[in-house]
């Protein structure tokens, strides 16, 4: 989905459908949302989370060589904020931080002016950047 409207949306309705279903204590996974929204739950689950400006960003650090679920939504938000060249985007999100993935993070940090420079790992101002980005801009 790359519409940012219908993707906030999607988001919010996914964010109130989890804290329904965890204040009723349950932990079952949606079927229904997209996937993006279920690898960040399943970031936030594996890692915890911290609450800024109305969202939960994930506690994980991401480097070269990190893979799985937060990788995949790393890489997700990467594409939506624009991060990723024109060359790199086909088979991006694979859920591996290689080289496509560094590069697009070292350049979003550059522009963003992520505090910490761009080292090209994704710690959490370059979540809280990356969040902000996608989500408020």
């Amino acid at each position: 989905m790359t519409d940012k409207a219908a993707r906030r949306r999607t988001f919010r309705a996914g964010a109130v459908l989890a804290t329904a279903t965890a204040l009723l204590g349950a932990l079952a996974a949606v079927p229904a949302q997209a996937s993006w929204l279920g690898d960040l739950q399943a970031c936030k689950n594996a890692y915890g989370s911290e609450h800024y400006m109305g969202w939960d960003i994930p506690m994980v650090v991401l480097a070269k060589g990190s893979s799985g679920v937060c990788v995949r939504e790393l890489q997700e938000e990467l594409l939506e904020a624009g991060a990723v060249g024109s060359e790199d985007r086909p088979n991006f999100v694979d859920g591996d931080f290689g080289p496509k993935t560094y590069k697009a993070v070292v350049d979003f940090q550059r522009r963003a002016s992520v505090n910490g420079g761009a080292d090209g790992v994704v710690g959490r101002y370059t979540w809280h950047h990356l969040i902000a980005t996608v989500y408020f801009d």
